[in-house]
C-alpha cells in the first residue's frame, strides 16, 4: 500500500503510513503566476493508494488539490485509490435551506467519485447521511470520541459528559461510555419577559462536578461559550471542551476561555493552537471497516 501526502494532509498522512506499514509519497505541488495549482506524485503506484488530504482554509484550493490527487494517482498506477478527508468543507449545506441554492455536500461527493476514487473514509462529517445519499461507492464515517475522551480521564475524574443539544447526543454517550460516566444533553430557554436565553442540563446535575462539552465543530464559539458560562452558574467544578474540527473563527478561542473554559482540545483534522489529538487511529478503524469492499 502507498500512503500519498499533500499539502492539506497536515502530518496525518505519515502517521498513518507508519501504522500501515505502508510507504508514504509526498505530492508536489505549487502554483502557477496566474493562481491555478499543480500537482503532481513523483513515484509510481500500484496496488491500493491512501490519499489522506483534508478541506480546510483555503477550502476551494483544497478541493481542487484533491481532484487532481485522485486523477494523478490513478494516472500513476493505482489499482484502487481510497480517499481518507479528516475535514470535509462544505457539508453542513446538506439542503436547499432557500430557493435557488446549491447542495454543497452533493458537489462536493459526487465530485470525488467522479475523479476516480473507490471508496472514501471521513471524519465526523456534519451528517453522515449524505454519504449514502450521494455516493456509491464504499464509505464509511468514522469519530474519534474515544480518542478525545481519553485526553480528558483523568482531568474530568468522576465528571459528566454533555452535547450542547439532542442532535449530538450521540457523540457525549460514546464519550461517556469510554470514561464510565453520566451524559445528558443542554436544552436551551428563552424567559418571555426579558427574552434571555438559558441553557441546562435536561436531567443531571452538575454542580461540583468536572464537566466535559463535546461536540463536531467549534465555528464561532458562541455555542460553548453559553454552555460553559451556565454551567458554571450552576456550579460545575471546571469545564472542558472537545471537539472534533476546531474552525475557530472570530476570536472563538478568547470566547470561550472568558467564559470560563478550564481547556479546550481538538484533533487535527484542522490545524489550530488547540489540536491535541490525532485522528489517524480513527481513520485506521475507518479503513478497516471498509476493507472488505475495497
Amino acid at each position: 500500500m502507498f500512503v500519498v501526502a499533500t499539502s492539506f494532509s497536515n502530518g496525518i498522512a505519515a502517521k498513518l503510513a507508519e501504522k500501515l506499514g505502508a510507504r508514504l509519497v509526498r505530492a508536489e505541488e505549487k502554483t502557477f503566476p496566474d493562481g491555478e495549482s499543480y500537482l503532481r506524485i513523483p513515484e509510481k503506484l500500484e496496488g491500493t493508494t491512501l490519499i489522506v488530504h483534508s478541506l480546510y482554509a483555503p477550502q476551494d484550493v483544497a478541493y481542487m488539490k484533491l481532484l487532481m490527487a485522485i486523477d494523478a494517482a490513478k494516472g500513476a498506477g493505482a489499482d484502487r485509490v481510497v480517499v481518507a478527508i479528516p475535514y470535509v468543507a462544505y457539508a453542513r449545506q446538506d439542503k436547499r435551506f432557500l430557493e435557488g441554492e446549491p447542495i454543497t455536500v452533493s458537489i462536493v461527493l459526487r465530485g470525488l467519485e467522479t475523479a476516480g476514487a473507490d471508496a472514501l473514509v471521513t471524519v465526523d462529517i456534519h451528517q453522515p447521511r449524505s454519504l449514502d445519499e450521494w455516493l456509491s461507492i464504499p464509505h464509511v464515517n468514522v469519530l474519534p470520541v474515544k480518542e478525545l475522551a481519553d485526553y480528558f480521564r483523568v482531568k474530568l475524574g468522576q465528571g459528566v459528559v454533555l452535547a450542547p443539544d439532542k442532535g449530538a447526543l450521540h457523540r457525549a454517550e460514546e464519550a461517556a461510555k469510554v470514561l464510565g460516566l453520566s451524559y445528558d444533553y443542554l436544552e436551551k430557554t428563552r424567559d418571555r419577559v426579558t427574552g434571555e436565553v438559558a441553557i441546562s442540563p435536561k436531567e443531571i446535575d452538575v454542580s461540583g462536578k468536572n464537566v466535559l462539552i463535546i461536540d463536531d465543530i467549534i465555528s464561532t464559539g458562541g455555542t460553548i461559550a453559553l454552555a460553559a458560562r451556565s454551567m458554571l452558574k450552576m456550579g460545575a467544578a471546571n469545564v472542558y471542551v472537545a471537539c472534533t474540527h476546531a474552525l475557530l473563527v472570530k476570536g472563538a478561542l478568547d470566547r470561550i476561555y472568558h467564559e470560563g473554559v478550564k481547556e479546550a482540545a481538538a484533533t487535527d483534522s484542522v490545524p489550530s493552537p488547540i489540536s491535541k489529538v490525532s485522528v489517524a487511529e480513527a481513520i485506521l478503524r475507518g479503513l478497516q471497516q471498509i476493507k472488505e469492499a475495497i
